[in-house]
């Protein structure tokens, strides 16, 4: 008899602590998020094949959006934006203003933004086009219009964006902006002139970097991007995200 109970509480025993085990292991798997991008590829944005070959070379999943696509909030199931170069006068006018809301909304609720040439020229107050129309304004900063291609030297500051990178290193530019920061804007590299090349700064629950140069390099140059420039844009994606 005495025997027959010490059985069964052994046998209940096992039971419990192999539910206990089952209940702690199903609470301690939390789900891996993935993050996913967004390039725009609306109106103006000829360059966006530089980026999406880029991101395809660095394995980072991304979608591609129009000008439509963002009016209609679509941005809300990604985690962040890439606007890459092309024809900076036609960016704002595409948007409008319902576009230009919903990046903002974007941004302050988290998601994250990534200019690159004229995304870095539209995210600032105005646009350094004829007219001067109202840009994004998620980030102060004062662009003014340069012109020329080819590459450019640029020294790196000690920042999520450099990291794993040394003290300089040659990227492809195309009439990138030269860009004056303004409050809370962080010069990640400059040009040889010390302006700024690329920075960060944040927008409501968001992060924002913005390049003056191409890590992406130029399909239609005939300049793909190398290893280190590729670890500046993998490593925005992953700060911003």
């Amino acid at each position: 008899m005495n025997r027959g109970r010490g059985i069964m509480t052994l046998s209940l025993l096992i039971a419990l602590l192999m539910t206990s085990y089952a209940c702690s292991a199903d609470f301690t798997q939390e789900p891996i998020k993935v993050s996913k991008g967004v390039i725009y590829a609306g109106k103006g944005a000829v360059l966006f094949q530089d980026v999406a070959y880029a991101l395809e070379l660095l394995d980072i999943k991304f979608e591609t959006l129009n000008e439509n696509d963002i009016k209609e909030r679509k941005l809300e199931h990604f985690d962040f934006l890439i606007v890459p170069g092309g024809y900076t006068q036609e960016y704002m006018p595409a948007l409008g203003r319902i576009g230009r809301e919903a990046i903002r909304n974007f941004i302050k609720e988290g998601g994250g933004y990534i200019g690159i040439c004229v995304g870095a020229y539209i995210a600032s107050e105005r646009v350094e086009v004829s007219g001067r129309p109202q840009g994004l304004g998620i980030m102060d900063i004062e662009n003014i219009r340069k012109g020329g291609r080819g590459m450019r030297e640029i020294y790196l500051n000690e920042h999520p964006v450099t990291q794993g990178l040394g003290k300089e290193l040659e990227i492809y530019y195309q009439n990138g902006p030269e860009m004056v920061a303004g409050d809370n804007v962080e010069a990640i590299a400059t040009y040889r002139s010390g302006k700024p090349a690329i920075v960060a700064s944040s927008f409501g629950e968001g992060k924002v970097i913005c390049f003056s140069p191409h890590p992406e390099g130029s399909i239609t140059q005939g300049i793909k991007p190398d290893s280190e420039t590729l670890k500046l844009l993998k490593n925005a994606v992953e700060f911003v995200s």
